[in-house]
């Protein structure tokens, strides 16, 4: 369990008994109880949370991986833009098929932050070679403030889109969050308590 957790690299310690349904922000305990059975893990789904900045879609994503890696499951955790520059070193020093081959046995992979940086040809190319390796194989997380509908016109290539979204979207359980920042209202706590 410890080198499942400290391969998974999640950006934050979250768990699922800790997430917060008090804020109104979409979030519906029964689903999350449900997500957290890891079924859709077995079915090899794909989970896409989306919402505005600060709703808690990367705590969200982050409490499954770390419930998947109790339960026996692998999981890696990459902002977007960090993956891209990591997989053009990969290309750069000859070890990118490595790269592939390793993301492709992940269990669960989380991609967050997507939208954030448009893409160019190359990381639309990456995006299809990582997502055609893991559909219907293992299952992703993306998160993103862009709501899904938008995410065609995002990729701003309509074959690659078509490509991408097609193993992306059509095995995928949507989580939309919405309302203020978690950060916000986190802030807020800290100064009326000084």
């Amino acid at each position: 369990l410890q080198r499942r957790l400290h391969q998974a690299k999640l950006q934050q310690s979250a768990c699922i008994e800790d997430i917060d349904y008090e804020k109104p922000r979409g979030l519906v305990k029964a689903k999350i109880l449900e997500l957290s059975r890891s079924q859709w893990l077995q079915q090899h789904l794909n989970l896409l949370i989306t919402g505005p900045t600060g709703c808690g879609k990367t705590y969200v994503g982050c409490a499954l991986a770390h419930r998947a890696c109790l339960d026996g499951y692998t999981s890696r955790y990459y902002r977007l833009p960090r993956l891209w520059e990591e997989l053009k070193i990969a290309k750069a020093n000859g070890t990118y098929s490595n790269w592939l081959a390793q993301l492709a046995k992940i269990d669960l992979l989380i991609l967050d932050d997507w939208g954030l940086v448009a893409p160019d040809v190359e990381r639309r190319q990456d995006l299809l070679e990582i997502l055609d390796d893991r559909y219907q194989k293992r299952s992703t997380i993306v998160t993103s403030q862009v709501p899904t509908t938008l995410w065609h016109e995002h990729l701003n290539d309509a074959t690659l889109a078509d490509a991408i979204l097609d193993r992306l979207l059509h095995n995928a359980i949507r989580l939309e969050l919405k309302g203020d920042s978690m950060r916000k209202n986190q802030k807020g706590l800290q100064n009326a308590s000084e």
